[in-house]
C-alpha cells in the first residue's frame, strides 16, 4: 500500500488526465450520435419548397384533405400533429368567454360537432434530430401551419407563431 500512495504522489496529474479522457470519449460519442441523426432529405425538400406558396394555395371551403398532401402538407412525411374530437376543442379553447365569442364561426361549429372536425398542425421547420446534442441546442421558433378540417375539407387555416 505504501508503494501505491508513493506512486499516486508522483503522478498528481493522473486524476485530471483520466477525467479529461472520459470527457473526450463522451464528446466523440455525442458527435457520432449527432452525425447519424441528420435531417432526412424529405425534410430539407419540404422546408425549401416554399411553404408560404403552398399555404397560400389552400382555400378554406374548397381544398379537400387529400389535396393538402399534394401541396406538400403530408402527415406521413412530415412530423405533424393531428388532433380530433376533444383535442380540437382543447387546442382552440380561449381563456375567456369574451374570446370564445370572438372565435371564428367555423371553429365554434366544431365545438358543436367535434366528431366531424380534425386539426393538422405542421411545423414551419423540420424537427430537430440529433439525440444527445439536440437536447442542449437553442430552441427554434415555434411557428406552425394549422388546418382545421371539417367533413373532409379544409374549413380554416392559420399561421401561428410568426
Amino acid at each position: 500500500m505504501p508503494d501505491l500512495i508513493r506512486w499516486r504522489d508522483d503522478h498528481r496529474m493522473l486524476p485530471l488526465l483520466l477525467a479529461a479522457s472520459v470527457i473526450m470519449l463522451l464528446a466523440v460519442a455525442a458527435a457520432v450520435v449527432w452525425a447519424r441523426g441528420g435531417v432526412p432529405e424529405e425534410f430539407t425538400h419540404f422546408a425549401s419548397a416554399g411553404l408560404q406558396g403552398a399555404y397560400d394555395r389552400v382555400e378554406p371551403g374548397r381544398t379537400l384533405q387529400p389535396e393538402l398532401a399534394a401541396l406538400g402538407f403530408d402527415t406521413t412525411r412530415i412530423q405533424a400533429r393531428t388532433l380530433t374530437g376533444l383535442g380540437v376543442q382543447e387546442y382552440f379553447m380561449p381563456k375567456t368567454s369574451r374570446d370564445f365569442d370572438r372565435l371564428d364561426p367555423v371553429i365554434r361549429a366544431c365545438f358543436d360537432a367535434p366528431d366531424r372536425c380534425s386539426v393538422q398542425i405542421f411545423p414551419f421547420e423540420p424537427p430537430q434530430k440529433g439525440g444527445f446534442m439536440a437536447a442542449n441546442a437553442a430552441p427554434r421558433a415555434p411557428g406552425r401551419f394549422v388546418f382545421l378540417i371539417r367533413s373532409g375539407r379544409v374549413a380554416y387555416k392559420a399561421m401561428q407563431g410568426i
